[in-house]
């Protein structure tokens, strides 16, 4: 049984340089060292391993294995560094940095929040993580990205994304802020942020978005300047950068005057995704490997 550990150590170990010899040559094949992310179709990898995963080997530590594997091809493009909110007090971020985007991307903390979007808008880091947007803890940082232009970062991702508490989210969560477009992982949400230039509840802001097309699920509002307010919306769907419903909602709504389209994320794993196997199989399976185990198979 030791023997068959070893051999199949072996097999995932030529995989794993299969899978670089095969990412190298994607590299060579987009003819450039920009780090180019995808998102999207990490989030459809790990659900799709989720998904197909048997056994009472933990979904989020498979999860956290892949991660790392991610991590690794992506800094083999070129350089790629994160910016991670580090305040003096408070949560530390770049834990969640660290648990998503592997050992050996260089994190560097900021104490601000707005230190990170600097960052990433300077092109310092590629990503950066920022607290998940709240109402209640004072200036948000959040109507720093409602504005045009290349060096506007935007929202590709929501941490933790498979957490190894199993979905409880008993920890921080943050989300990831990048220059590099989100892509649509075929379940996700987006951001967009409204401005008003009237007063108007958030029940019938929501109505106005609602006839307007948008599934709501969450709004914030800022007060800018007297005659200026802000609302983050955070919708059901993936949200494009051209989304036609956007430029309808500032032609055909009279009290809106300008909308940007901020971000999207796929929607991390659930507890339900993360459920270990039942005890009875898990039971099952360790009677079944118990002299391994005992021998030290491991």
């Amino acid at each position: 049984m030791r023997r068959q550990i070893d051999e199949i150590d072996n097999a995932i170990h030529d995989q794993l340089m299969r899978r670089t010899e095969l990412a190298r040559q994607i590299a060579q094949a987009k003819g450039t060292n920009a780090v180019i992310m995808r998102p999207g179709r990490e989030a459809r990898v790990l659900r799709r391993l989720v998904g197909r995963h048997q056994g009472p080997f933990p979904k989020p530590v498979v999860c956290r294995i892949w991660r790392e594997i991610i991590s690794v091809f992506t800094r083999l493009q070129g350089p790629f560094a994160a910016a991670a909110f580090a305040p003096e007090h408070g949560s530390d971020l770049s834990l969640l940095a660290r648990d998503h985007f592997g050992s050996l991307t260089p994190i560097t903390g900021y104490g601000s929040e707005m230190g990170v979007l600097r960052a990433v808008s300077e092109g310092k880091a590629n990503i950066g993580i920022l607290p998940l947007p709240e109402s209640d803890r004072g200036p948000p940082w959040w109507p720093k990205l409602a504005r045009s232009g290349r060096a506007s970062p935007k929202i590709i991702a929501r941490l933790p994304f498979a957490p190894l508490d199993g979905g409880r989210r008993s920890g921080p969560e943050a989300v990831v802020i990048s220059l590099a477009e989100p892509e649509e992982s075929g379940g996700d949400r987006g951001y967009l942020i409204v401005e008003l230039d009237e007063a108007v509840s958030r029940g019938a802001l929501k109505t106005l978005l609602s006839d307007a097309g948008f599934d709501v699920r969450n709004t914030q509002a800022w007060v800018d300047a007297p005659d200026r307010t802000l609302h983050l919306v955070e919708v059901d769907g993936f949200l494009a950068g051209g989304d036609a419903r956007v430029a309808a909602l500032v032609e055909e709504v009279p009290q809106v005057s300008h909308a940007w389209v901020v971000g999207s994320f796929a929607v991390p794993l659930s507890p339900e995704d993360l459920a270990a196997q039942p005890v009875a199989a898990m039971m099952a399976g360790a009677g079944a490997g118990s002299g391994a185990e005992s021998s030290g198979a491991s």
